[in-house]
């Protein structure tokens, strides 16, 4: 995917650490937190954060939360997951039939079954 492109028809300037971003979130296999963001990309928090609201502004990415942190994925479609309370784990689950509703994302929250 050419990333310059991309941003641009999206109304967002290009920048090397947008390219970044875009790159760790093409690659993610999962929602992929604010923290490892962070991490990952070496720049400080409030650019991450800056750009992170940006992309969701435009479209580009969802947020979730979980255990009190914000998970970040490409926005494809909408998408479900279920989070044990207990274990804080992550799973993508079916997406709920809601008619007539511009659905983002629906977090399900409960225990899974292995830490009944």
């Amino acid at each position: 995917m050419n990333f310059k492109d991309f941003l641009e028809e999206q109304g967002i300037a290009f920048t090397a650490f947008r390219e970044r971003l875009m790159e760790i979130l093409t690659s993610a296999q999962k929602p992929i937190s604010y923290d490892e963001l962070v991490q990952l990309t070496s720049a400080n928090k409030t650019t991450v954060y800056r750009n992170l609201a940006l992309f969701e502004e435009k479209g580009i990415v969802i947020s979730s939360e979980n255990n009190r942190k914000n998970y970040y994925e490409l926005a494809h479609h909408a998408k479900a997951y279920f989070v044990c309370e207990k274990c804080h784990k992550m799973e993508e689950i079916s997406m709920p039939n809601l008619d007539k509703k511009h659905i983002k994302s629906v977090v399900v929250k409960g225990t899974c079954d292995e830490c009944l």
